[in-house]
């Protein structure tokens, strides 16, 4: 009688470690696809850093030929309002 009652408790523990086993094999693979996926939005991020940078890096370079044009334009209506002011 007595191994009845323990078969059941036994069989039930054998279950219980079943059900976890599983229960951990699939908390395993969602880690996995988490895992997964955040290295992809890592990949992402470094993506869109390097591309921040190089639209920094054009746009610091339109701003100096942008300060150089402005300069050049100067000059220009400066010399042209000197050779306006002669003439008159």
């Amino acid at each position: 009688m007595e191994s009845q009652p323990l078969a059941a408790i036994v069989q039930e523990l054998a279950e219980t470690t079943i059900a976890a086993s599983e229960t951990i094999e699939q908390l395993s693979d969602r880690l996995d696809t988490i895992t997964t996926q955040v290295d992809q939005q890592g990949q992402q991020i470094f993506a869109l850093t390097n591309a921040l940078q190089t639209l920094t890096d054009n746009q610091s370079t339109l701003v100096s030929h942008i300060a150089h044009l402005t300069e050049t334009l100067e000059r220009i209506a400066t010399s042209l309002e000197a050779g306006n002011g002669s003439v008159s």
